[in-house]
């Protein structure tokens, strides 16, 4: 009875052990997939919202329009260097007359937490240089209350919920600032946080991990024959 379930047991800890190798594998995969995409999509460049692609993700855009300053989101807990801080979002209307949500970049936030950082404001009509992203979707620990007013404090970037907020046609995408655009603020968003050559690490550190526990097995079954 403790053989078998020793056994049981063994193949339930390699199974675990050899899933998670293979999930890495296959983020790895997809990283790799992101990583090609970046490369090849970043080298085009458009100069229209109507002209993009339907699947817009990751292209390049260059486009002349103004910022609306009276509708300001703040992504909150953005850290950089652990200091914490908030990604500024402004909507953008282009001189065609579409709406789209900019990424201008990080700063810092003020010691208390019922204070608001002083923004930037740029006015009059500007050449916006960055990429299209998805938006944010980080977990969240508990329901966050929804706040009022502008500027406004949010804990995802949520598109639909944000177009209905400030009335404004928003697409399900956002426009990253590029580095070298005159109006971006420090810049630590990357598209790919880790690459794919780490998770191949991980994903042969559970396979040798189940070697080892298969091995150590192998020499308890052995040795509990005798």
């Amino acid at each position: 009875m403790r053989r078998t379930g020793f056994i049981l047991f063994t193949l339930v800890v390699l199974s675990v052990l050899v899933k998670l190798g293979m999930w890495q594998i296959s983020r790895g995969q997809e990283k790799e997939m992101l990583t090609a995409a970046l490369k090849l999509r970043g080298e085009q460049t458009f100069y229209s919202v109507a002209s993009l692609p339907d699947d817009p993700l990751w292209y390049r855009v260059r486009l002349s329009g103004e910022y609306d300053h009276s509708k300001a989101i703040l992504l909150d807990n953005q850290l950089d260097r652990g200091r914490p801080g908030y990604h500024l979002f402004y909507p953008f209307r282009t001189e065609n007359g579409a709406w789209v949500l900019v990424n201008l970049g990080w700063l810092p936030a003020p010691q208390y937490r019922d204070e608001l950082p002083v923004l930037p404001e740029f006015h009059g009509q500007v050449m916006l240089t960055g990429m299209v992203a998805p938006s944010t979707q980080l977990p969240e620990l508990s329901e966050a209350e929804t706040e009022n007013g502008w500027p406004r404090r949010v804990q995802n970037i949520k598109p639909q919920e944000l177009a209905d907020a400030t009335g404004l046609p928003l697409p399900d995408w956002v426009i990253q600032i590029a580095p070298d655009d005159p109006l971006a603020l420090k810049q630590n968003w990357q598209a790919v946080v880790m690459g794919p050559e780490k998770h191949y690490a991980y994903a042969v550190q559970w396979f040798l991990l189940a070697l080892a526990v298969a091995g150590l097995a192998w020499w308890w079954l052995k040795r509990s024959t005798h």
